[in-house]
């Protein structure tokens, strides 16, 4: 019988890839339950994931409706023998079962393809993989069918449903019919179905249509399994929320039917930082679960793992965000698994399993950026956009010791707890996240803007109109005397370069912090001022950065995308206008800790925890340099410096003055983790 809410007590979890061929009769023929089984142990897995399909097709238990692995005839239950090992050891055990990517049901059934607008699909254009369309009839009976057949065969705890999303645009006549049956129309425009056009109307309603039909398939999916397994988990892979583009439609409409939000991700530290947070934020149950390969860096060469101090910084991450670490590992094609493997996934759970029970509590988090599943896009096909801008200001606050939260636009329902709001580059943003914008600053907030992807969120919160976007491409920011404390050494003969072209506003009543400064000549001009650059020689009186009051608080827009540029010019106007609205000596945390450390505070009904980690930790393990940090709370009775793998808990000291304690954090290598209370 499922345990309906195993996830809580599950903090480090497991699965081996298996999208292995069944061709020739070595493939999988090495498979052995007890093996699999004692790996798990070693690794100190408490709930794996278990393949019971692959995006290969092919069915790893007895079926009537698919297609069973050949390596399984005549043994047709050992993967039920696996889960029941499983069981028996006192794991936890998910079933995986990929969706829409189906090679062998794309095969045996051409007319379930999704299909391209030449009426191809990937396969027939040499792709190993096989699409099935969410919109066929019948590929949605066989799917639930499928489901049905495996919540009677195996004895599950949840389910994992992978590749929920859209990875091509559909042109097949289901998805054609659907378009035409809830538009309205007799026709489709121009003969077809709507191409990517982001300043399109006919466009953009078909991406909201497509937003929807994936997340009601996501809904029958996750309806289908909970009927036929009562009190099973379903968690459909969430990871193409922040990792993909808007194109697959991965947004809330499918984490709506996960029991908890996860994914694999394959970014640096930073960007698995964001991926955490916005997790934690939108999942339904925590813990949110994060899922990284043991592989150096993906799992395309299955033979090469990460060190063991670059995975355990990455689960030691996840951990001070108090999230479930999850580690892919790949089935060799015979079906062993290296054992060596196992031992060094077991060393790097050792390191977080003492911090295990303090995995509990609130993320403190003074100020929140907003990011879009549905607007990450760049209607003017720029290298930027709400996606990019979001991870860059997220480092950028990390590196300041600022406490930071990522919301999705369901949270801006309630950003009251939020001393400041940023909404980078915003595209596609629905009514209610602008009117709940205009609530937050109205009642005194402050949220940063940048662009002008989305016209309605500029009207409604500046009561300003987009013109135009700027010929030039090399655009320059020179600040005005109000703007002059934010820039530092750029004025108006030397100003700030944007290497970008800007949007031109009209806005009224508001206070200019930046103006415009165009290079001497547009792009492609015969004529240069200098062969190598494009120097600022034409002022205007455009707005570059401004502020406008709003009710009782204050709206900054700023044209330039400078959250999602890492250079330190960037970096210091970035904070300089952030402290400059925001009094960043009352932030519920403040640090000296370097800028490759990120601190994640949570606070519980009993004590604090704040956690430290170093982002650019190598395998030299090299101490940082000690560093502060203050939190606001009441007079502590102590300060604990909690015990890791190999040592015990430690009292340190602390002062405690004006309503915080401060304490030191003197050697830190890779993680350490503090107990105020």
């Amino acid at each position: 019988m499922a345990h309906a809410f195993w996830y809580r007590q599950a903090f480090r979890r497991n699965l081996v890839d298996m999208h292995i061929e069944d061709w020739d009769d070595r493939f999988l023929s090495a498979f052995d339950p007890a093996a699999y089984a004692d790996n798990l142990k070693k690794a100190h897995i408490q709930a794996p994931m278990l393949y019971l399909q692959s995006h290969v097709g092919h069915c790893y238990f007895p079926t009537r409706t698919g297609h069973m692995h050949n390596a399984l005839r005549g043994r047709e239950d050992l993967m039920r023998q696996l889960v029941d090992r499983c069981h028996a050891e006192g794991m936890y055990v998910v079933g995986y079962y990929s969706l829409i990517y189906n090679t062998v049901e794309e095969d045996r059934h051409p007319d379930w393809r999704i299909v391209t607008s030449d009426g191809r699909s990937r396969r027939e254009h040499g792709s190993r993989y096989g699409l099935c369309c969410p919109n066929n009839p019948d590929y949605r009976a066989f799917v639930q069918a499928q489901i049905a057949e495996m919540a009677d065969y195996f004895d599950l705890d949840g389910f994992f449903f992978d590749m929920t999303f859209w990875p091509e645009i559909c042109h097949c006549p289901h998805c054609r019919a659907r378009y035409l049956s809830e538009t309205g129309r007799d026709a489709l425009p121009g003969g077809a179905l709507p191409s990517v056009n982001w300043n399109d109307p006919d466009w953009l309603e078909f991406q909201s249509l497509r937003i929807r039909w994936m997340g009601e398939f996501a809904a029958l999916v996750t309806g289908t399994a909970k009927a036929c397994a009562p009190g099973v988990t379903v968690e459909h892979n969430y990871a193409n929320a922040v990792a993909g583009p808007s194109l697959l439609c991965s947004t809330e409409l499918v984490n709506d039917q996960c029991d908890y939000a996860g994914g694999d991700l394959y970014g640096d530290l930073y960007n698995h930082s964001f991926t955490a947070k916005y997790f934690y934020t939108v999942t339904r149950n925590q813990p949110f679960e994060y899922m990284t390969c043991r592989c150096d860096n993906r799992l395309l060469v299955h033979t090469i793992s990460k060190t063991e101090e670059h995975l355990s910084t990455e689960v030691l991450l996840t951990a001070a965000h108090h999230g479930a670490s999850f580690i892919i590992d790949a089935i060799d094609p015979v079906g062993t698994l290296d054992t060596r493997v196992y031992d060094l996934i077991g060393r790097v759970f050792e390191r977080q399993m003492p911090y295990e029970p303090y995995f509990s509590g609130d993320m403190v988090t003074d100020v929140a950026v907003c990011y879009s599943t549905a607007g990450h896009y760049n209607s003017r096909g720029l290298p930027y956009d709400n996606k990019t801008c979001a991870i860059g200001l997220t480092r950028a606050l990390i590196e300041e010791n600022i406490p930071v939260g990522v919301i999705g636009t369901r949270q801006t329902r309630d950003l009251s707890k939020y001393r400041m709001v940023f909404a980078p580059q915003m595209a596609f943003t629905d009514t209610e996240t602008v009117d709940n914008f205009v609530r937050y600053v109205e009642a005194g907030g402050i949220l940063y803007l940048s662009g002008a992807e989305d016209a309605a969120l500029l009207d409604a919160l500046l009561g300003a109109k987009l013109l135009r976007y700027t010929e030039e491409n090399a655009v320059y920011m020179a600040p005005t005397p109000d703007g002059a404390p934010y820039f530092g050494p750029f004025n108006e003969a030397y100003p700030f370069p944007t290497e970008t072209s800007l949007p031109v506003i009209s806005v009224e009543d508001a206070d200019i912090l930046a103006t415009m400064t165009m290079p001497y000549t547009v792009p492609g001009a015969r004529q240069f001022a200098s062969i190598h650059s494009n120097p600022p020689g034409i002022p205007t009186v455009i707005p570059a950065l401004l502020a406008k009051k709003r009710g009782r608080g204050t709206v900054l827009w700023c044209a330039a995308p400078i959250e999602c540029d890492d250079r330190r010019s960037h970096r210091r106007l970035l904070h300089a206008l952030i402290g400059g609205y925001l009094d960043l000596s009352a932030l519920t945390v403040t640090s000296t800790a370097p800028r490759q450390v990120e601190l994640v505070t949570f606070r519980r009904e009993d004590d604090l925890l704040v956690s430290a980690v170093d982002l650019l930790c190598t395998d030299e393990l090299l101490p940082v340099p000690d560093f502060t940090v203050s939190v606001r709370c009441d007079m502590p009775a102590r300060v604990i410096r909690l015990g890791g793998k190999d040592r015990a808990d430690a009292d340190i000291p602390f002062d405690y003055a004006d309503g915080s304690v401060t304490f030191r954090v003197q050697g830190l290598v890779m993680f350490d983790m503090f107990r105020i209370l």
